[in-house]
């Protein structure tokens, strides 16, 4: 009784395993053993009764595996392949000094159950592919690993999924031909296709279609270490997770039927129902994870042999397609009429048909090539591959050969190169434009009523309303308008955005006034850009905009069709906020003076001093701005050490002066026309120096400043800096040198009384 006992646990063990997921062998059957971490494979080597490991497959490379229970554990006797009466043994007592255990792991004509009994157990890990451990009875710490001098032990390792301690055992798998492959769940589409002319995503369909197409077959080769190599009939490899190509895969369990494999095919996409499986803890015993392969029996199979990789060919009566290496099979050979080669840039295609081979033969329009190759390599800026770009160097490199492959290479990886490419930059000016895949172009433009995207002519003149000067924050970027606007997103609903949804703020607020930059993924020398939303659902979204010119709603996705279009250019374009200072004659302690205003805070560059005109007589009293950054819409005086041109950058969050009783007049945002007299402008006359002149007629440049009131004398400025004695003036010695008062103020007309001129004492009469 006791042995019909034992037997039925034994034979229920076998059946269900110990634990759930352990492995569980058939009785006679052979396995490979390959280690997850190197694919090496454990022999048996001929003359070492130590295990070892290879790369390579021979007879000696297959075991057995004998079951026994012992309480509620199964463990196995596992045998050379072929001679039952030897036993893979522990040859010495596992260490904690993992160096030790080299080696460790032999083989015994000697049974003995405290030696030759392993525990086999299945690591399943969260997303990951997994394997099986293997411990000696008594050791559950320990497992197999692939050492340098033979197989051995690893401490604790596995328990962390080790690659090099984990195992997959597999029997021979003889898989050669065409199949149709299939995942062994119910609850989703389970049969493997693929669609190259729509993406590089495996996807699955419910049921297979009733007259078989070549992207539903595959056909399968396998390699002595259980690698299947797997091409469909559009010769595109299997998907993982999107564009992932998996071209071969490593069997790690099967049980002669359903086979799980070292990669996890976590095909397609789950909200487009084209997900194949969830990959459940990379268990091997669940039907997610499982596959089985039905044979296809085919005949008169026609492959397809195509020179360059972008080439195919098309099966016309059933419009089915064909990259190198795939394949047709057709009931009757086909003829030139009844194939079409795919039309690929720059090359003349030929299609001929020798025996059962397809040749699709495309011939490269060189001088075609190399032309566009350099048109593309002048294109600088934003949005283009920086002077330094690998991509842009490595196409430069090749441009003038005559090797068309390594030429249209080098110009696709340099127009699809998104990490190198130049962004804007602060204090830069652009005209931003959407790309419309129609052929439309509309420049970004600020109304009052809402920014708005104009149709445009390339050949006429933008308004200035069409520039957007930058700030970058951070990671992110502000974009400030002539109009003194901050620009924001702006979506097809007024409730969705912020300020009535115009698409701009009066004042920066650093909520909406941020915007994302990146490249555009489908248009060369493009960019997506979006901002804050007002809803708190949707926080951030691209500026989508309709083929009419419409702003569209939507999250962070790009759109390139013929409906939408998140693709935009920036334009350099010149703005007058870049300073040129001019050299301050005769004005103490300043060495470069300028004039500056904007419809916009702007922040004070490093090295600049700002000043307005705090009050006005015979000399204009200059205060120093101890702020970060000028207000919008007021005039200032702007003095450098080094004169060297200063770029003002809009402000966004820095602090801001506040300024009253400014007596500087300004230009802010537009130019504007001054009558004579009107005022006063910062000038130089070539014999008094630096000062304010009185007006002539005429027009004041966008963001200057000039000096208010009306008067016939010049005004000098005083920046603090008074003259206290006479040894403290520098003056030049000649008839025309400044002249002072004797407080030490310079004064541009002497009228009547005592100065000082050369250094010395005059008289005015």
């Amino acid at each position: 009784m006791k042995k019909i006992t034992t037997f039925l646990v034994l034979l229920l063990t076998c059946i269900i395993g110990a634990t759930a997921a352990d492995f569980v062998p058939k009785d006679g059957t052979k396995y490979l053993i390959k280690c997850k971490g190197d694919n090496n494979v454990v022999c048996t080597r001929e003359g070492t009764t130590i295990l070892q490991a290879q790369q390579s497959v021979s007879d000696a490379s297959y075991f057995t595996f004998e079951s026994k229970v012992e309480g509620e554990v199964t463990y196995f006797y596992i045998h050379p392949a072929g001679d039952a009466t030897k036993y893979v043994y522990t040859a010495k007592t596992p260490s904690t000094d993992n160096n030790a255990n080299n080696g460790v792991v032999g083989v015994t004509d000697t049974k003995d159950d405290a030696t030759c009994l392993w525990k086999i157990t299945f690591n399943k890990g969260n997303n990951n592919p997994c394997a099986f451990n293997i411990t000696p009875k008594g050791y559950d710490e320990y497992s197999w690993n692939c050492r340098d001098k033979g197989i051995g032990y690893w401490t604790t390792r596995y328990k962390n999924n080790e690659d090099n301690n984990s195992w997959y055992i597999t029997p021979n798998v003889v898989l050669n031909g065409y199949y149709t492959i299939k995942n062994t769940a119910t609850d989703r589409r389970t049969n493997l296709y693929n669609d190259f002319s729509v993406d590089n995503i495996t996807r699955a369909a419910e049921n297979l279609p009733t007259t078989l197409t070549n992207n539903y077959v595959w056909h399968v080769t396998t390699a002595n270490n259980n690698e299947l190599t797997v091409l469909n009939g559009q010769g595109t490899p299997l998907y993982h997770d999107g564009n992932a190509s998996l071209p071969t895969l490593t069997v790690a369990y099967s049980d002669g039927t359903k086979y799980y494999f070292g990669e996890a095919l976590n095909c397609g996409n789950s909200g487009r129902n084209f997900k194949l499986t969830l990959w459940k803890d990379g268990d091997y015993s669940v039907a997610d994870n499982q596959w089985t392969f039905a044979p296809v029996e085919v005949s008169n199979i026609y492959n397809v042999v195509c020179n360059i990789a972008d080439g195919y060919v098309t099966y016309k009566a059933t419009s089915e397609k064909a990259k190198n290496g795939g394949f047709f099979f057709l009931s009757s050979a086909p003829q030139v009429a009844d194939l079409t080669a795919a039309t690929v840039e720059y090359y003349d295609a030929a299609v001929t048909v020798d025996g059962n081979n397809i040749n699709v033969t495309y011939t490269c329009r060189l001088e075609e090539l190399k032309q566009d190759a350099k048109e593309a390599l002048a294109k600088t800026g934003v949005g283009y591959p920086t002077a330094t770009a690998a991509t842009r160097t490595a196409l430069a490199n090749v441009v003038e050969g005559t090797d068309a492959a390594a030429i249209a290479t080098a110009l696709e990886a340099y127009k699809n190169d998104k990490t190198s490419i130049q962004m804007p930059e602060d204090g830069k000016a652009y005209v931003i434009t959407n790309i419309h895949k129609t052929g439309g172009k509309r420049y970004m433009k600020y109304q009052a009523d809402g920014t708005s995207m104009v149709a445009r002519d390339d050949a006429a003149e933008l308004p200035i309303e069409a520039t957007y000067i930058c700030h970058k924050v951070g990671e992110k970027y502000v974009f400030a308008n002539n109009s003194g606007t901050y620009l924001t997103w702006r979506g097809n609903a007024t409730t969705d955005c912020t300020n009535g949804n115009k698409g701009y703020t009066t004042s920066y607020d650093a909520d909406y006034n941020t915007f994302t930059v990146a490249a555009n993924p489908n248009v060369f020398g493009c960019l997506s850009f979006g901002a804050k939303r007002d809803h708190d659902a949707h926080t951030q979204s691209y500026y989508i905009v309709t083929k009419t010119g419409s702003f569209e709603k939507a999250g962070f996705d790009n759109y390139y069709n013929e409906n939408n279009s998140s693709a935009f250019t920036f334009e350099e374009v010149t703005y007058p906020n870049t300073i040129t200072f001019h050299d301050a004659q005769n004005i103490n302690g300043v060495s470069h003076i300028a004039t500056f205003s904007a419809p916009f805070a702007t922040i004070i560059p490093t090295g600049v001093k700002a000043y307005y005109v705090s009050a006005k007589g015979a000399e204009a009293t200059m205060t120093a701005i101890d702020a970060q950054a000028i207000p919008a819409n007021q005039g200032v005086i702007l003095t450098s050490e080094s004169g060297d041109a200063a770029t003002m950058v809009p402000a966004a969050g820095e602090t801001a002066a506040t300024i009253t009783g400014n007596q500087l007049g300004h230009s802010a945002g537009a130019a504007k026309s001054l009558t004579a007299g009107e005022g006063y402008i910062l000038g130089n006359n070539g014999t008094e120096g630096t000062a304010f002149y009185p007006c002539q007629a005429g027009s004041l440049p966008i963001n200057k400043a000039y000096l208010l009131g009306n008067g016939e004398s010049a005004i000098v400025m005083n920046f603090g800096n008074a003259v206290t004695g006479i040894n403290t003036i520098a003056a030049p010695a000649s008839a025309k040198a400044p002249i002072f008062d004797l407080s030490g103020r310079r004064v541009v007309k002497a009228t009547k009384g005592l100065y000082i001129q050369n250094g010395k004492k005059v008289i005015v009469k």
